[in-house]
């Protein structure tokens, strides 16, 4: 399982997009900071952090993050499934610990790129918001196991990269939406989105419900790949 999954976390880190990512959090977080701070009253209310720096990743993570974990994560099983790579895995290794790897190196991923993030803006913010970082990891690792979940579940990397794109806009919408209309079918959409557990103003605790949502992802994929014909 650890193998597999310093496997994933090498394969992504040692390219030139996690320097990409990197540059993008980074820069896109100070340039938002300052327009942040225009509305920082009213993005507090949001649940959003107290720093207008956390604040403007997390608005960043909010608007952009399934795009992000979508481009990257799409094909992490399915890919290896087409190329049969995968046949030569599952007899070295069992498939719950294939799933569990995969997951596993990008959640690694992922939270390295947010903590550098934040450790750049530190000469700005003058502070280092730990509860903030944890909040977007786990904001961001929603979208990684959804995004196992589909790679699992479909066979093709091309339907899942336009699944993938095709979810990624319009769940942000949906989510936002959910949080300021009284349509009872969006109103269910946006309790399985992450962003009504964000947007509950001082109940900052109800981020941290989103946990359960990557877990029944990883629980759905180990169901779906170990009746799956390799």
């Amino acid at each position: 399982m650890f193998t597999i999954a310093f496997r994933e976390f090498r394969s992504l880190f040692t390219s030139i997009r996690s320097i990409l990512i990197i540059i993008v959090l980074f820069g896109v977080t100070v340039g938002a900071a300052r327009l942040v701070r225009q509305f920082e009253e009213q993005l507090q209310e949001l649940g959003l952090g107290q720093d207008a720096y956390a604040m403007g990743l997390m608005l960043l993570l909010i608007l952009a993050s399934p795009l992000f974990v979508t481009s990257i994560a799409h094909n992490v099983v399915n890919k290896e499934i087409a190329d049969r790579t995968i046949r030569f895995l599952a007899t070295k290794t069992t498939r719950n610990r294939i799933i569990f790897g995969k997951f596993i190196g990008h959640f690694l991923f992922w939270s390295i790129c947010l903590t550098v993030a934040l450790l750049l803006i530190v000469p700005f913010s003058k502070s280092f918001a730990i509860l903030d970082l944890l909040q977007a990891i786990i904001f961001v690792s929603y979208f990684i196991g959804w995004t196992l979940f589909l790679s699992t579940s479909i066979t093709k990397p091309a339907l899942t990269m336009f699944l993938g794109i095709t979810l990624s806009i319009a769940l942000p919408i949906l989510g936002l939406w959910s949080t300021g209309t009284d349509n009872w079918f969006i109103k269910i959409v946006g309790y399985l989105t992450p962003y009504f557990y964000y947007t509950q103003g001082d109940d900052s605790y109800y981020a941290y419900l989103v946990v359960i949502f990557p877990i029944i992802f990883i629980l759905g994929s180990l169901l779906i790949f170990r009746k799956r014909d390799l």
